[in-house]
């Protein structure tokens, strides 16, 4: 049996202020860098002392701000971020980094500094007594599931068929998403302007399209119905083996159809 611990514990930064006059020098053997992931919002907890190692009383302070600059030396869109102090834990301030502000950034090495407000001056948080002003947030990746985005479908091909009937398709919908282990059903959202017909899917295990891959494809039919209102009809297909499949529809005219499908939304 395999088994796995996971630790829930603040994102803490030990940081230093007031560091005039500082009686007992303390040095960070070890400044850890800060991870933060896409995906999520990101929680970071400030722990500010003095250079003796005591917390401070951060109302000393005002306009307390994480900086932050991307590996091209760029500020995040909302940088500064307002760091909040602790109302009941003295010293302690968290600061959150919304998930919409890395949305487009990829796994890098950002820079971020701590700033403040004191007696009237701007002042810099340092993370030990040499100054060191400047510390490394490790932006590793997502680590949320991504959903795929919907995949919207307008355009059909008409087809003649063995019985000289037009059948309309959309291209080729992949099944797999680029995900390794394929999807078991797909939902799909089919929009009709007073349509009356029958629609239905067809599905190839082939893992590469030629004109042959739907050539003895089975019909598996969605609907047969009239649709003068125009309402969307939401159905869930199960995909099996299929690498891909297509959409297909025919008026109840053979030639000409009485209606059409707008769109088809996949996901």
């Amino acid at each position: 049996m395999q088994k796995i611990s996971s630790y829930l514990y603040p994102n803490r930064i030990e940081l230093l202020s007031d560091l005039d006059g500082f009686t007992v020098e303390f040095t960070s053997v070890y400044q850890r860098n800060v991870k933060i992931y896409n995906g999520i919002d990101n929680t970071i907890e400030f722990d500010i002392k003095n250079a003796d190692q005591k917390r401070i009383d951060l109302t000393t302070l005002s306009l307390l701000e994480l900086n932050i600059m991307d590996v091209s030396g760029n500020a995040l869109p909302n940088s500064p971020y307002t760091v909040t102090p602790n109302a009941t834990k003295k010293g302690i301030a968290k600061v959150i980094i919304p998930q919409e502000d890395l949305t487009n950034l990829t796994p890098q090495f950002l820079t971020y500094s701590v700033s403040a407000i004191k007696d009237g001056a701007d002042v810099l948080m340092y993370a030990d007594t040499k100054f060191g002003a400047v510390g490394t947030i490790e932006l590793i990746g997502s680590a949320m599931p991504t959903f795929r985005d919907d995949k919207i479908y307008k355009t059909f091909t008409g087809e003649i068929d063995f019985m000289g009937n037009v059948v309309y398709h959309t291209s080729c919908i992949p099944t797999t998403f680029y995900e390794a282990v394929p999807t078991t059903d797909i939902t799909v959202e089919i929009n009709t302007t007073g349509f009356i017909g029958k629609i239905w899917y067809e599905g190839t295990t082939d893992s590469t399209i030629s004109v042959n891959s739907f050539l003895h494809a089975t019909k598996h039919e969605i609907l047969h119905a009239s649709l003068p209102n125009s309402n969307p009809v939401q159905v869930t297909l199960p995909v099996g083996d299929f690498k891909y499949i297509r959409i297909l529809y025919q008026g109840n005219s053979p030639i000409n159809p009485t209606g059409t499908v707008d769109k088809v939304t996949v996901w």
